[in-house]
């Protein structure tokens, strides 16, 4: 008496393409993953950039404003003295310390903006800040400009690109579900008794669902659903960064032109302060002409600061958007297509 025995195997052979956009989507899924943690990476690489150009020009513009009270308070010095000899009205004075002292409030302001950026700053770098260098170097105007040509390799756009692959093999699966499958099977069976033959089957199973009460269609239905929200997602995700480029860059552009004049009229108002002090004396310059001088040098300067700050913040945004950022202080950039 021998023992009986089989084996049996099976191997799908067509399923309608359903395996095919499974491992698609799965593959689309892990290379999304990827983005995310270059795109969040881009992100907070843009916020720590955005910290310290904040502790910087806000230094900067404190600094200037401390100069140029010392500068001020020499000045109202002499105004007093002349104010006490019958030199000058004692209105004239009044004006001009309002407007001194409406100058010396926007430190307040200033050292309140200072703190939360240190705050910021500790926050990101986990440390507080020292005396921060004008954080020039990373991303030059050139590479700002080349990256945002490159727009539609930014990651954002190429995740939104993953939901679609995503959707568009859902689409896929739902509408495999309406086709037969085949599988190729292959069984051996021992025989029961010495002597018995052994059986060898061979052959191709079909399978098909014919009637489910309409669940495969809806099925179908939401995924197309879907693949259509993707792709208008998409296309306005497209259509957002595009136009945010062309601002960005426009902006950068229009700053570019105006910093040549920017330290022309920081020169001038410079100029123009110290010939109104020299000429107070000889009596060619009021004191509003003196205080008005030394003020518009002020905001000239500050302007200039700003101005730069803005620059910086703008080439860090477009180097962020772009993913280039994180590419310079070192994020993976190894992602499959």
């Amino acid at each position: 008496i021998g023992i009986a025995g089989g084996v049996k195997a099976s191997q799908l052979i067509y399923d309608g393409g359903e395996s095919f956009a499974n491992i698609n989507s799965a593959t689309a899924e892990a290379v999304g993953a990827r983005l995310d943690r270059i795109i969040v990476g881009n992100e907070l690489a843009l916020e720590s950039a955005r910290a310290w150009i904040d502790v910087w020009q806000y230094s900067k513009k404190l600094d200037l404003l401390k100069a140029r009270s010392t500068e001020m308070e020499t000045v109202v010095s002499q105004i007093k003295r002349m104010a006490s000899n019958g030199m000058i009205d004692r209105a004239a004075l009044d004006s001009v310390l309002s407007k001194i002292v409406a100058i010396s409030l926007e430190q307040t302001r200033l050292q309140s903006d200072l703190s939360q950026a240190q705050v910021q700053f500790g926050r990101l770098f986990n440390q507080k800040p020292t005396e921060l260098a004008v954080p020039k170097g990373l991303v030059s105007m050139s590479d700002a400009r080349k990256q945002a040509d490159a727009w539609q390799e930014a990651p954002d756009l190429r995740r939104i690109a993953i939901e679609l692959t995503v959707a568009q093999n859902s689409v896929l699966v739902a509408k495999a579900a309406f086709k037969p499958k085949a599988k190729f099977q292959a069984g051996v069976t021992s025989p029961m008794q010495n002597g018995e033959s052994t059986d060898v089957s061979v052959g191709i199973a079909m399978e098909y669902n014919f009637s489910d009460g309409g669940r495969r269609q809806s099925q179908l239905d939401a995924a197309e659903a879907r693949l259509d929200s993707a792709e208008i997602s998409l296309l306005d995700a497209q259509r957002s960064l595009k136009a945010e480029m062309d601002v960005v860059v426009q902006q950068l552009i229009a700053i570019e032109l105006s910093m040549p004049l920017l330290a022309r009229q920081v020169a001038l108002s410079a100029s123009s302060a110290k010939i109104a002090e020299s000429q107070l004396t000889t009596g060619q310059a009021n004191l509003n002409q003196v205080v008005e001088a030394q003020i518009e040098n002020y905001r000239a300067e500050d302007r200039q600061i700003t101005t730069l700050a803005e620059k910086l913040r703008l080439q860090f945004v477009i180097a962020s958007r772009t993913g280039l950022l994180g590419q310079l202080i070192g994020l993976p950039i190894d992602i499959a297509e």
